[in-house]
């Protein structure tokens, strides 16, 4: 998440520093559609098993379809009275979870309107359905698909990470760190953890207001079985995408680029695109390297790995 209130802050953002090791390799990100209108603030994005993509907004509760081959997109679900999607991640085949709540940059954030849909995309059209709403949820945005029968959701105003049974509803509190998921007391907009990727025993997170990337190891459950890592602490990050090689690949919003982090700590530009909020991979034989990006401009972007 990327919001206009902070562009002057983060166009600031220093580059990594020498403790991060560096490689110049990038390239340039294309148009695969673009949105305009309302919804315009494109904020999480997953791909699907046939090639099309899923694409949530800030400005407005809805998932919609995007097709990279035909370039045509259109709406899939609206959830209930929600005014904004964020974090989105398969479930089981073509069903997804995705979070929604109310918050808009007029009316701020409504604390209480938090929670998670589902959305089936295996018969002729959408449907969807609420999984659970948790009232006690400062603001949800990222969320991630953990085990089976399991997903793990940011509360970025509070500073935790709920696991949720997609089965019945069922949630508790996994990890609460305030020091790194928290958002800082001066923070423009009191948002903290953002990105939230599950792969491999860990868990990848940002903090979209104090630009930082951290790592933590976990149980079968998802609770923390190691200290809190920092990747790095200098550039804005806001979702991610791990890859199947273990790769993190990091949207960093006006730093105007995709940041990968491969599987030995080296750190590199994958790709360049303005304000970059959320990164996906494709999963058919023709685009198993093609990074898809969606950013607050309405744009969804390719890049070649």
């Amino acid at each position: 998440m990327r919001f206009p209130t902070l562009l002057s802050l983060l166009s600031l953002t220093p580059s990594l520093g020498s403790t991060s090791p560096l490689s110049p390799r990038q390239v340039d990100s294309a148009q695969v559609y673009k949105f305009s209108g309302s919804p315009a603030w494109a904020e999480g994005i997953a791909a699907r098993a046939n090639g099309q993509l899923l694409v949530t907004f800030f400005d407005k509760g809805e998932i919609w379809g995007v097709n990279p081959s035909t370039k045509a997109a259109s709406k899939l679900a609206t959830f209930g009275n929600a005014t904004c999607s964020a974090g989105i991640a398969e479930i089981s085949p073509d069903v997804f979870a995705v979070v929604a709540g109310q918050f808009s940059f007029s009316g701020g954030n409504k604390v209480g309107s938090w929670g998670i849909w589902k959305v089936d995309l295996t018969g002729a059209t959408a449907t969807a359905s609420l999984l659970n709403n948790v009232p006690e949820a400062g603001m949800f945005n990222g969320l991630t698909a953990f085990s089976n029968d399991t997903i793990l959701i940011g509360d970025a105003l509070k500073g935790a990470v709920y696991r949720m049974n997609v089965n019945t509803g069922e949630y508790s509190v996994a990890i609460s760190d305030t020091a790194t998921m928290a958002p800082p007391a001066n923070a423009a907009i009191p948002m903290g953890i953002d990105g939230l990727r599950y792969a491999n025993g860990t868990v990848w997170f940002t903090n979209v207001s104090k630009n930082t990337l951290h790592t933590v190891k976990v149980d079968a459950t998802g609770n923390a079985t190691s200290a809190i890592a920092t990747v790095w602490s200098d550039m804005m990050a806001d979702d991610l995408h791990v890859g199947p090689d273990g790769s993190a690949y990091i949207a960093t919003g006006s730093n105007n680029k995709i940041q990968k982090v491969a599987p030995d700590g080296m750190v590199s530009a994958a790709a360049t695109v303005s304000g970059s909020t959320a990164v996906t991979m494709g999963r058919t034989e023709a685009d198993k390297n093609t990074l898809y990006i969606a950013t607050s401009s309405g744009l969804i972007a390719s890049a070649q790995l």
